[in-house]
């Protein structure tokens, strides 16, 4: 089974759904694919993860990825397969943010329990002050949100002591490029609702998909929404019942170009539209 032409930006879940072979064929080339196996890890990354990106993690080269799935019948696309996803630059390693003081957050502990860390590692970033240095403790790097913190004025420097520890660096670069904290769901249900049903009925009900995650545990309810946008058609809406509003999730929709609407119609009941503008 193909999934078409796939290219460093191809999502790791795409080829996964696509070929039920992938994993074990990308453990093949690199041990450290391995973590693929595991089935709450896999939910937490293969949606977030490129083509590009998943082979800086593994530390293995583009040209062997891309030789590896054409093997299991995928067609690759040669214009962008010989080079890497320019969101996975980073600046030059730098060993001296280890000398800033440091803020460590273990994760580890958090994704043995099948929690999704990104809200506790979100919350310390939010802390830092200059001159401070966060600490991420994990078993592998953190490409996503090293692509996030670039954009928001960070430098980082990884380092991996031995194959089942990465710890990566994070420093700010300046007061007016630091991360800016995530709006309270207050400020962000204030979503005028005629708005949000003039927007609703733009699309026809066969443009519209409906799915409900207020019943999924975490991390589910975001790994459900990233997983359903990857598939939307174009001119496609999602309109997702959420029990909260998710505001972890909304960098990760600007960040994918996606608009949404929010509607809060009841307590625990939110309503979402996502859609391409």
């Amino acid at each position: 089974m193909t999934s078409g032409h796939i290219n460093s930006n191809t999502k790791i879940s795409v080829l996964i759904k696509a070929n039920s072979l992938v994993i074990d064929a990308l453990v093949s080339i690199n041990a450290n694919f391995s973590k693929l196996r595991n089935p709450f890890l896999r939910k937490l990354l293969a949606s977030r993860v490129n083509i590009g990106e998943a082979c800086r993690v593994a530390g293995c080269t583009l040209e062997d990825f891309m030789s590896k799935m054409r093997e299991l019948g995928f067609e690759t696309d040669l214009a962008t397969a010989l080079v890497s996803d320019p969101k996975t630059k980073t600046s030059s390693p730098n060993s001296k943010l280890k000398k800033l003081n440091q803020v460590a957050l273990d994760v580890r502990p958090i994704l043995a329990n099948q929690q999704d860390p990104l809200k506790a590692i979100m919350e310390v970033v939010e802390t830092l002050k200059e001159g401070q240095c966060f600490k991420l403790i994990n078993t592998f790097e953190p490409v996503p949100l090293i692509n996030l913190l670039l954009k928001k004025g960070y430098i980082n420097y990884t380092e991996r002591p031995n194959p089942e520890l990465v710890i990566t660096y994070f420093a700010k670069m300046g007061q007016n490029k630091s991360l800016q904290k995530p709006r309270s769901e207050s400020q962000l249900a204030s979503n005028n609702s005629i708005d949000f049903n003039q927007k609703l009925q733009s699309f026809s009900p066969d443009h519209l998909e409906t799915i409900d995650v207020r019943e999924l545990e975490m991390p589910m309810p975001m790994v459900t929404i990233l997983q359903h946008l990857e598939k939307l058609p174009v001119d496609f809406a999602l309109f997702v019942h959420h029990k909260k509003i998710p505001v972890y999730l909304l960098p990760e929709l600007n960040e994918r170009g996606f608009s949404y609407l929010l509607h809060e119609v009841a307590d625990q009941k939110v309503d979402m539209l996502i859609y391409k503008p």
